[in-house]
């Protein structure tokens, strides 16, 4: 380059040393150098690798290099007008851009410009350009010439080969170029990512993935301005950049973009479908670095694709803190639980408040020092199902505890809390039987809290782990009672020990007379249920005595002590220091109680607040009180008349036969003995008209004795409405019946509730019960997609519900396996329940005939298509009467085409006048077709004429092909170039050799891996063991999420040359995808292929990682195939290692699955 810059400035002396002849001013490119310069830029031109160029910019002349003229197609290396006609090459889409930097460059007092741009190449493809320019000026600053260099970037590994755009490193430089510490300076970052885009590739292949991101990418630049730019980012992402962009404007971008993806997209006659999540940060408000900034959109992206996809979401600190606290709550647990503790809060006797037990709670603390709140941090960690190590870890700790401090109270129970994720571990009770024999701790000292929700889930497994609990003599506590879903009635059905009453009931006790009757009815229906009761959150004196007069067993708050530390807990409440009293003062329960009985204001103005029939008993059958509603119920004329003649408002005898009078007497002793009955009674009001009821009778302490208190509530609306419902869901069953579909009904529970003949008839089903009651067996486990059948279902219910109407493809499967694929619309209709809630109908259309159709016609397609794709020669497809039909790409490139149409349609033009022979090009044409539709065959010499006027030599072969009895048959013309054979040859060699390794990791590639996977499936067969393994890193994207790609690239680079050490020399390992690696073993035998993949997955994450001060470490999963006689080729052992690995996976990650 040195010399080159002495030449030019020799150049630009002796321009502007004076004029030439007749005192007209000479070109630049009119001077003629000496010999020694002339050969010095021949020389620099010919051996540099990137493009040089001289640009005279008052007579408009531009001189470019010999492999600037060859490699980009131009005319010659001097160009004329290149300033007013614009240049050429540049992609008409960044035409106007370089342009304006020009107009710009010129007029600035600048002397040096760097640009980047796409340009044309000799073959019609795109690559891009950087280069940087110098500019010479006259003493008035005047342009007189630009000298510039030009690099192929796509000869590095700043382009990305799948997409062709450039690589997210280049928005870094440019940004870190132009923007970066800039006063006044702003950029926008929008992160974009394709939802389900695994399924893509799982339904058709990766190639075709590929072909989606790059035609993806094409389109996408298509929608957006000047001023923003499209990077590959990783895998399915890219990464817009805008300098001086406002977040409105990038905003509309992904608007624009997020409804160009909505749709069915089709590529080489496949249809597929996605969406688009995006994360979007602007800089400098929210980042004040390129890190910061791919963090953030990062961070925001993943926010995106949480809230369910198909959003975008702009950054706030927040998603970064919260990835920030996963990420260390991650770490704790790899070291050792650090920074978790617990601290334990004292459950006491109600009345004396001596010490019972204590209460075991989670506390965390950051590295930083900051506490986290339980209500933050417990959320993240069930959700990442790091709860399973560390609720065991906290149930070992409280055991622990438990066992020490039970020495000094043999009767000390350690309540702790289970998450509903723990109890879907159907190990989990071995696992707390194991803790309790090796800490030798009896059942009866531990208690697991576990929220009323719990109790009452249909999840198997929980209930069995529930049962199990149970069965072990562990105490459970339902914790928080009353804010959930469980209600009085439900006590009796649930197997708890105690019921832990909330705060929330507590706080208001003496403001809300509702809270003091709930807590009140909870303790005495606990009671008569062999129940304890709880109260938490007692803060107060003023609680503590009333909680105490409603006769609770234990309570715990803040007016005994808050959560303190272990060593406190056991100083204060565990030694003989520790007295009670000090919290207790005398209370005069006798008379308190005795007010409360003789205030009868107070019971008659409860009874009357009851929203039902109450009527008390004593022990006599005698009616003591009723309230207003009985009145109002019975039509009566007032309560004495109920009390005096309560038999006249129930009919002489029940339904069953037996007398009124007799069962009433049975209903209420059964009260008085048990403490409660529930039974359905026919009442009648004072005219006769019968009352269809339900009575609850409770028990109630009651001065020395009991009374009996029992609530009628009124049914004959819930009947009515019942009858009306069997009514029209006949009416509905008609109209079902009718559809020549299949049909069926969800409600808005998405309970499957109906469905008509058709739906019986196509599973060949007994009745419209059995299709009901076994619609979930109706399907396979998983769908093609690989998701499970049942949440897929749900989920597109759920879905329709939500958008009115959807429609999609599923596979069902008759009882007898038979799979039917199927199209499923789902519609959602307004009001047809009762309440006018909304239901969705579910049609369903059985696809097999059409399937059969369809397929026989994509064989028949592919086979033509195929002839024309596989062919490496330039491929024409003619009917019989010479109408050209289609042809391959490298027929529009050889004959340097727009495209497909124009061969087509244009064929001719593409034709001298004569051949070489002398004869006229077009009737030979016609003559050699006419000899091939008799003899089949027909080869001969051919030249063709290119766009560029470039005569094409080539040898032609002419063959008919037979469709088919009912198609016509067709003629396909393949031209091989002879002037480009050895050229072609030599490119392909190349790119073989490139394509062949990885070029972050140096493994072998996908593509290059599995061609020696298929040389070894051709060769003949061996006893010779061959074992195929798929490696993928556990946790990887976190790693990129947090720390950067750099640092993901760095660890991919150290794991996989580890475990190439770990592995027998010789052995082929590839790079699948993302942070997916293949390998291949032969000659091993099981047992010690075994060995050596255990070893590997427990070498792995010994390995200390470090980036930028971050340490941090990785697993790898592994799952392994063994070659068997079914493996017919490499797609399948591939797809049986894949299934091993998500196996492994499934199993817990960080270890291996070999089959």
């Amino acid at each position: 380059m040195s010399s080159f810059t002495v030449c030019l400035r020799k150049l630009l002396f002796q321009n502007m040393g004076g004029s030439g002849m007749g005192g007209a001013r000479m070109s630049l490119f009119d001077i003629n150098p000496d010999r020694e310069e002339a050969f010095l830029y021949k020389a620099v031109s010919s051996i540099c690798s990137d493009y040089l160029y001289i640009w005279d910019l008052e007579e408009d002349i531009l001189l470019a290099s010999p492999n600037m003229v060859s490699d980009l197609g131009l005319d010659g290396n001097r160009m004329t007008n290149c300033f007013h006609s614009g240049i050429r090459w540049i992609h008409p889409h960044d035409r106007e851009r370089v342009r304006e930097l020009y107009r710009t460059f010129i007029r600035s007092d600048e002397d040096s410009q760097n640009l980047e741009y796409q340009a044309l190449t000799a073959d019609g493809s795109y690559i891009w350009l950087s280069g940087r320019e110098k500019i010479k000026r006259d003493d008035t600053g005047k342009a007189l010439l630009i000298v510039g260099i030009l690099r192929n970037l796509e000869q590095f590994e700043g382009v990305d080969q799948v997409t062709g755009l450039l690589r997210h490193g280049s928005a870094r430089e440019r940004f870190e170029n132009t923007v970066e510490g800039r006063a006044g300076s702003h950029g926008e970052v929008l992160l974009l990512g394709i939802d389900g885009f695994k399924n893509i590739n799982i339904l058709n292949s990766h190639s075709f993935g590929d072909f989606v991101l790059r035609t993806t990418a094409q389109d996408i630049l298509k929608l957006l301005p000047e001023q923003v730019k499209l990077y590959r980012y990783d895998g399915d992402q890219f990464l817009l950049y805008g300098n001086n962009v406002r977040r409105e404007e990038m905003l509309r971008i992904y608007g624009d973009i997020r409804k160009y993806a909505f749709g069915t997209h089709r590529v080489n006659g496949c249809s597929y479908r996605f969406t688009v999540s995006g994360g979007i940060i602007a800089y400098p408000e929210e980042a004040h670095s390129w890190g910061e900034l791919e963090k953030g959109a990062c961070a925001a992206l993943r926010q995106a694709k949480t809230n369910g996809k198909d959003q975008c979401v702009e950054f706030t600190a927040e998603l970064l803190e919260e990835l920030q606290l996963s990420h260390c709550l991650a770490r704790s647990v790899d070291n050792g639980y650090e920074g978790f503790r617990l601290v334990f809060q004292p459950i006491c006797d109600a009345g004396t408040l001596k010490v019972r037990g204590a209460e075991a709670l989670l506390r965390y603390t950051m590295p930083d020092g900051r506490e986290i709140s339980p209500t933050e941090f417990i959320p993240l960690l069930e959700g990442s199902r790091l709860i399973l190590p560390v609720g065991l870890w906290v149930l070992e700790q409280a055991v622990i505890a438990c066992k020490v401090w039970s020495r000094q109270n043999p009767d000390f129970i350690m309540d702790v809390n289970v998450s509903f994720v723990q109890l879907q571990d159907s190990g989990f009770c071995g696992k707390v039987d194991a803790l309790l024999q090796k800490y030798d701790l009896p059942a009866r000292n531990l208690a697991l809290e576990l929220t009323e929700s719990y109790f009452i889930t249909n999840d198997s497994i929980v209930n069995e782990s529930l049962e199990c609990l149970n069965e072990m003599h562990i105490e459970l506590s339902m914790d928080d009672f009353g804010i959930g879903y469980s209600s009085l009635g439900r006590l009796s059905e649930i197997g708890m020990d105690v019921v832990k009453v909330d705060r929330y009931f507590v706080k208001a006790l003496h403001i809300s007379q509702y809270n003091h009757d709930f807590v009140e009815s909870v303790i005495r229906l606990c009671h008569n249920l062999n129940k304890a009761v709880c109260v938490e959150g007692v803060e107060t004196k003023e609680e503590w005595e009333t909680i105490s007069l409603l006769n609770a067993d234990l309570v715990q708050g803040f007016y005994i002590s808050r959560p303190v530390e272990p060593e406190v807990f056991y100083r204060k409440y565990l030694t003989s220091t520790y007295d009670s009293r000090s919290l207790v003062s005398p209370i005069d329960k006798e008379k308190i109680q005795k007010k409360l009985v003789n205030n009868k204001e107070l019971l008659f103005a409860m009874m009357n607040a009851t929203p039902l029939c109450l009527i008390l008993w004593n022990r006599q059958f005698e009616i003591m009180a009723c309230n207003e509603k009985a009145v109002k119920l019975f039509r009566a004329d007032g309560k004495k008349d109920i009390i005096e003649h309560f038999y006249r408002f129930s009919p002489p005898c029940q339904e069953d036969g037996r007398t009124s009078v007799e069962t009433v007497q049975e209903r209420i002793t059964e009260a008085f003995a048990s403490g409660y009955s529930e039974f359905r009674w026919m009442h009648c009001d004072k005219e006769g008209n019968s009352i269809p009821a339900e009575v609850i009778s409770v028990r109630i302490p009651y001065l020395d004795d009991f009374v009996v208190a029992s609530y009628t509530r009124d049914l004959r609306a819930e009947i009515e409405l019942s009858e009306k419902r069997w009514k029209f869901r006949m009416r509905l069953k008609a109209l079902l019946d009718a559809t020549p579909l299949c049909l069926n009904l969800w409600d808005k529970e998405f309970h499957n509730i109906m469905c008509n003949r058709e739906a019986v008839k196509l599973f060949e089903l007994d009745s419209e019960q059995d299709y009901l009651e076994h619609f979930n067996l109706l399907s396979p486990e998983r769908q093609p997609d690989g998701s499970l059948s049942t949440e897929g279902a749900r989920e597109k219910i759920k879905e329709a519900m939500q958008k009115g109407r959807i429609q999609f493809n599923w596979l069902h499967q008759k009882p007898d396996g038979e799979l039917i694929p199927a199209e499923i619309t789902l519609v959602r209709i307004e009001g047809l329940e009762e309440d006018g809630s909304a239901m969705v109908a579910g049609y369903t259309r059985d696809l097999r005939d059409q399937i059969r159709a369809e397929k026989a016609e994509r064989l028949m397609a592919r086979r033509v298509r195929a002839v024309v794709d596989s062919s490496p020669l330039a491929c024409v497809l003619w009917n019989m009467r010479q109408e050209a039909l289609d042809c391959n790409q490298i027929a529009v490139e050889m004959l340097g085409a727009r495209d497909k149409e124009e061969v087509l349609h244009d064929f001719d033009s593409f034709l001298p006048l004569y051949q070489p022979d002398g004869s006229v090009s077009v009737e030979k044409r016609i003559k050699t077709m006419n000899e091939v539709q008799k003899n089949r065959r027909c080869v001969f010499e051919w030249v063709y004429v290119n766009r560029n006027g470039e005569s094409i030599p080539c040898e032609v072969t002419l063959v008919k092909a037979v469709i088919g009895k009912d198609d016509e048959d067709i003629i396909i013309a393949y031209s091989r170039d002879l002037r480009e054979l050895k050229r072609t040859l030599e490119i392909i060699d190349r790119l073989k050799r490139q394509a062949c390794y990885d070029a972050l990791t140096g493994c072998l590639t996908r593509e290059y891996f599995i061609e020696n996977l298929n040389g070894l499936f051709q060769k003949e067969k061996t006893d010779a063991p061959v074992m195929l393994g798929l490696l993928d890193l556990d946790g990887f994207k976190n790693v990129n999420d947090t720390y950067g790609h750099e640092a993901g690239d760095m660890t991919l680079k150290r794991v996989i040359k580890r475990v190439g050490e770990l592995l027998p020399e010789g052995t082929l390992i590839g790079r699948f995808g993302g942070d997916e690696f293949l390998f291949l073993l032969q000659g091993r035998e099981q047992g010690s292929v075994s060995r050596m993949l255990c070893s590997i997955v427990e070498q792995i994450p010994r390995m200390q990682l470090e980036y930028k001060g971050n340490i941090f470490t990785s697993s790898i999963s592994i799952g392994a195939v063994f070659r068997t006689q079914k493996d017919t080729c490499p797609e399948d052992l591939i797809r049986r290692a894949d299934d091993a690995l998500y196996q492994a996976k499934r199993n817990g990650r960080n270890r291996s699955v070999l089959v």
